[in-house]
């Protein structure tokens, strides 16, 4: 028994979707673990920022400052 074109075609779109969806699924929970296992990691990084940042920006305004005294 063959079957239709349109009913082979509904098939395959719908195995697409299923799949895909799987997919999305599984990279969003490898996504979290990545994210859960590097938290502190990303934390400290984040203050390393900061800290640069707020440093620099210090030293530019005394700099600034002394100059323009």
């Amino acid at each position: 028994m063959k079957t239709s074109r349109r009913r082979r075609a509904v098939h395959r779109f719908r195995t697409t979707i299923a799949d895909t969806r799987r997919t999305l699924t599984h990279r969003g929970r490898r996504i979290r673990h990545w994210a859960r296992a590097r938290r502190r990691t990303a934390l400290s990084q984040m203050l390393r920022g900061a800290c640069f940042g707020s440093g620099s920006g210090l030293i530019t305004l005394t700099i600034y400052w002394i100059t323009h005294r």
